[in-house]
């Protein structure tokens, strides 16, 4: 039942983040497409979306195994992050998920990449660190009291 339940929660916590990647993905091909004249997203572009999306979350939950609201080694972040850009990048490029954009279109949506796994890497690492820390030490408070 233990292994049971441990699965479980991995794959509460994986899904999550699956979950944030694929809103975030799709959200930006509706931008484009609308950009571009078209209103609807084509459903075998959001399932590979939402598969390129699993198979990051499953990597990132390999890659920090301790839980994302411990500290992180620089090189596993380091290699997190290449793994992002490698599998949205190439993605996009190799599915054509972004296929009739411009040059600058596609700088900016790597722009976005960036800013999207600075800002999952600044809550992950800062934000909740600092919840972390200030939760230790209200308990350890409570205790002495």
């Amino acid at each position: 039942m233990n292994g049971f339940l441990r699965w479980y929660r991995w794959g509460l916590g994986m899904k999550y983040h699956m979950g944030i990647y694929t809103v975030g993905l799709i959200f930006c091909k509706g931008v484009v497409n609308a950009l571009m004249g078209e209103y609807e997203v084509d459903s075998l572009t959001m399932l590979e979306m939402l598969i390129g999306s699993l198979l990051f979350a499953s990597a990132e939950t390999a890659l920090f195994p301790g839980g994302l609201d411990q500290p992180q080694p620089r090189g596993r972040t380091a290699l997190w992050a290449a793994l992002g850009n490698l599998l949205y990048v190439g993605g996009a490029l190799a599915l054509g998920w972004f296929r009739g954009i411009p040059l600058w279109g596609g700088l900016v949506l790597i722009l976005i990449l960036e800013a999207g796994l600075f800002a999952m890497w600044f809550g992950i690492n800062v934000a909740m660190q600092a919840d972390t820390a200030d939760l230790n030490r209200r308990l350890r408070d409570y205790q002495q009291e």
